[in-house]
């Protein structure tokens, strides 16, 4: 507002007719400001600030019939006409002064009263919808500002935001601590505040959500610096700057919605890599301590381990440009330790089962048995066939079954990303192939597999992967009862 003062008293030449003396500067508890210039003939004050603020020191106004004795229920009403029609409203006082060096707050008495300057800061029309859509992901709007509480809420209903309950400042300085964190919940906007009453409304917040706030001035320095997360914007001030978290390079609420949505995205693609990762190493963990004791051979080579870490690994990379359902981003979420402890245990037990099978369909068709006596590491072509054949399934089961612990629903229902899906065929054709090239056979033992024995092997693999998606179907459900 002051800016638009400048400019528009530059644009008229007024500049030139006054020449500023000094400056009794804002402070937020008297709301003004008050500048000394020199005219023609003396000296004057003028003050401009909220109007309750100037009201309080004038004793008299001016009409168009010349100065008479002020009327503040008058100049209450229309300033109460201009905030419920939106506009942001200055009120203006002056007085001519004697000539003295040193100016103060004390010399703001006894004003007359001159009018309005009133501002019109319409909201982009686009707010509206990207407020909608903030709200459908569950972010709650509040507004802090030290304006008027009827201006604030016509800009909240013009954009959206809605009126769930006002706060005005000298109420919000009445109360308690503990009785302010149960009105922080049940209002919304919260009128004429210092920068102090904004903080304290922030740690209200706190306690009960993860809080982020947006300001641009240096009354929002120390609400930004609060916050769990501080947001301004590129042409804000210094200190508002240096407060703040994040800065935003474009002056629009657009940019907090699509970082909140991109955050949710990383959060829910992060959960999945995680979760896919520790299901299988829980599976094969337990698989492998329990039927390592029973075997005269191991049931895979160390080498053939770590490749199967490497080519299941190198489809989840891409896990990060995975799509997420709608359903995902329309609430935020916290790390559950339980419930990954549970999804874990849960779906690597039937990782366990099927290695089980797996493993027992190995040894029946190698000719192979368990064994209880503790003997050399046997070499035979059929111990290199089951360690061959584990090592395909092993593979092919925890790339494929990605594609139902991905996600809630049914996989059809949710399409993974491109480059999952390429990167997934690749490397499980990959695998599948170098069984069958001899470049590889040297330093992994691979033998190839007759195409009878692969099949079963992709029907076994097959039935994992249904497993997982009823099984996913029956977890979800017990989660939420």
């Amino acid at each position: 507002m002051d800016v638009s003062i400048h400019e528009y008293a530059k644009k008229t030449k007024l500049t030139e007719k006054v020449g500023k003396i000094d400056v009794v500067p804002f402070d937020y508890q008297r709301k003004r400001m008050s500048v000394i210039v020199k005219e023609r003939v003396g000296l004057k004050m003028i003050c401009k600030g909220s109007p309750e603020s100037i009201v309080s020191v004038c004793t008299k106004m001016r009409t168009a019939k010349g100065i008479s004795k002020i009327d503040r229920e008058k100049i209450k009403k229309l300033s109460d006409k201009f905030f419920e029609q939106g506009y942001r409203v200055l009120a203006v006082s002056t007085k001519k002064i004697e000539t003295k060096k040193d100016f103060s707050v004390a010399d703001e008495k006894d004003l007359i009263f001159d009018g309005f300057l009133y501002f019109s800061d319409p909201p982009k029309r686009a707010i509206k919808t990207v407020i909608d859509s903030l709200k459908n992901l569950g972010v709650e709007l509040k507004i802090l500002t030290g304006d008027n509480e009827l201006v604030t809420k016509r800009i909240a209903e013009e954009t959206g935001v809605g009126v769930m309950g006002v706060l005005n400042g000298s109420e919000i300085e009445s109360v308690k601590d503990d009785q302010l964190s149960e009105l922080v919940l049940k209002n919304n906007i919260f009128a004429r505040l210092t920068p102090e009453l904004k903080v304290r409304i922030i740690k209200a917040l706190k306690k009960k959500h993860v809080v982020g706030f947006l300001g641009d001035g240096v009354n929002d320095a120390p609400a930004l610096k609060s916050a769990d997360v501080g947001i301004s914007v590129e042409n804000s001030v210094d200190i508002a700057k240096e407060g703040a978290d994040i800065i935003l390079t474009r002056k629009s609420l657009n940019s907090i919605l699509e970082g909140i949505v991109e955050g949710r995205k990383i959060f829910s693609n992060t959960t999945k890599y995680i979760l896919n990762t520790l299901t299988e190493n829980i599976g094969n963990v337990i698989t492998l301590a329990l039927i390592s004791p029973f075997l005269s051979f191991l049931p895979m080579l160390p080498a053939q381990i770590l490749l199967v870490n490497l080519l299941t690994d190198a489809p989840l990379l891409s896990i990060s440009k995975d799509k997420v359902d709608e359903e995902e981003l329309k609430k935020p979420k916290n790390w559950n330790l339980n419930f990954i402890k549970s999804f874990s245990i849960f779906f690597g037990g039937m990782s366990s089962i099927f290695d089980f099978v797996t493993i027992s369909f190995l040894l029946f068709l190698t000719g192979l048995s368990f064994s209880f006596s503790i003997s050399s590491i046997a070499t035979s072509t059929n111990v290199t066939i089951f360690q061959t054949g584990w090592f395909i399934e092993s593979v092919l089961s925890e790339i494929f079954v990605t594609f139902a612990i991905r996600t809630k629903k049914t996989f059809y229902k949710s399409r993974p990303d491109k480059l999952l899906i390429t990167l997934s065929l690749i490397f499980s054709s990959f695998a599948i192939a170098m069984i069958y090239f001899g470049t590889f056979d040297l330093f992994f033992q691979f033998v190839p597999l007759s195409g009878v024995f692969l099949a079963l092997i992709l029907l076994i693999v097959f039935f994992d992967f249904a497993a997982a998606e009823i099984g996913k179907k029956f977890f979800y459900k017990r989660q939420i009862s």
